[in-house]
């Protein structure tokens, strides 16, 4: 049976130190809005949203559930591993903050085409790459996710391994360009300037 919106509910990964960027990546303003509330936004469908963030004051004012590392210092999959734990829900739609072009249709294609029995499931586009952070990840991941992060794992790709994840090939449903995350200063400003030339659409 697939997932919905109100079986599956979603996280926002916004832990990390933002070093390339040198501020915090959540809150880039676009078209006068953070990309943290944007995001948050187009996941209102979503009975469950949840912040994995480490500072209190990240998503104040926005409806979402923040929830801190029990594994500081660990990565996106410290920070999948406290939601998990903390979700009512028994999966979570998974993407990081800094998302800009993300879709909602990214969500409905995971939660309708995830195969019945599988742990998780991961995307990759249309070049081949893949993008384990945009996914869906079931409570069922939690045994091998904590023993990973016990003997100090840190790669998802680790995580995708060891659970045999699911994926969904992207090419022709969607494109690329939902994946383009932004980790420097110059690729903030490109995206800046791409809006402007085309009005403000993404």
């Amino acid at each position: 049976m697939p997932w919905t919106t109100k079986t599956c509910g979603a996280v926002i990964l916004a832990g990390g130190a933002s070093r390339r960027m040198g501020t915090c990546k959540a809150l880039l303003k676009i078209g006068g809005e953070t990309l943290l509330a944007r995001l948050a936004r187009q996941l209102a469908t979503f009975e469950e949203r949840l912040l994995s963030a480490n500072d209190p004051a990240l998503g104040e004012g926005l409806p979402l559930r923040r929830v801190a590392d029990q594994y500081p210092g660990a990565g996106p999959l410290a920070g999948l591993q406290a939601a998990l734990s903390a979700a009512e829900k028994e999966a979570l739609f998974c993407l990081p903050c800094d998302l800009p072009c993300y879709s909602p249709q990214l969500a409905q294609l995971l939660l309708e085409r995830f195969p019945a029995g599988a742990r998780a499931m991961i995307c990759r586009d249309s070049t081949g790459r893949v993008h384990p952070l945009c996914g869906i990840y079931t409570k069922g991941v939690l045994p091998a996710l904590n023993a990973l992060l016990e003997s100090g794992e840190r790669r998802v790709m680790a995580l995708v391994q060891a659970v045999d994840a699911a994926v969904l090939d992207t090419g022709g449903l969607l494109p690329d360009q939902v994946f383009f995350n932004m980790n420097t200063p110059e690729s903030f400003q490109h995206l800046i300037q791409e809006t402007q030339e085309t009005g403000g659409r993404f």
